[in-house]
């Protein structure tokens, strides 16, 4: 089954404000409940998922929990869009680093993606 786990970034998302990206980069700003602002960058992004909450009540619903922090920014063990992945690619890609990590906000969205490098995290200065 597909586990929830926490990864090295522990933050509380209330908003996802902007996705904007391609060709394999993503920058997602978003502000936490205390209003400050973040953007994550992801690198080496292999397929990105965006929707809205109610379309994953299926698959949240089989979610095992091991967070041991709350945290809106959290990694899925035994992955199985992982596991699609690697069907679609028929061992084009190799997928033993892949990674899927999943970011909700308190409002209605949902982001999954599928990358082979660890997030990075910056506090945001300016609007966006």
């Amino acid at each position: 089954m597909e586990k929830l786990v926490n990864c090295y970034i522990v933050v509380e998302i209330e908003s996802i404000n902007k996705i904007s990206g391609g060709n394999q980069y993503y920058e997602i700003i978003f502000s936490s409940p205390d209003k400050t602002r973040y953007k994550i960058t992801f690198d080496c992004v292999w397929d990105i998922r965006c929707s809205i909450e109610n379309a994953y009540i299926e698959r949240s619903s089989h979610f095992l929990h091991g967070e041991k922090e709350k945290s809106s920014i959290l990694l899925i063990e035994n992955s199985n869009y992982v596991k699609y992945f690697e069907k679609q690619v028929s061992g084009t890609r190799p997928i033993e680093e892949l990674k899927n990590y999943i970011l909700f906000d308190s409002v209605d969205t949902v982001i999954e993606l599928l990358t082979i490098k660890e997030p990075v995290i910056t506090q945001c200065h300016y609007s966006s």
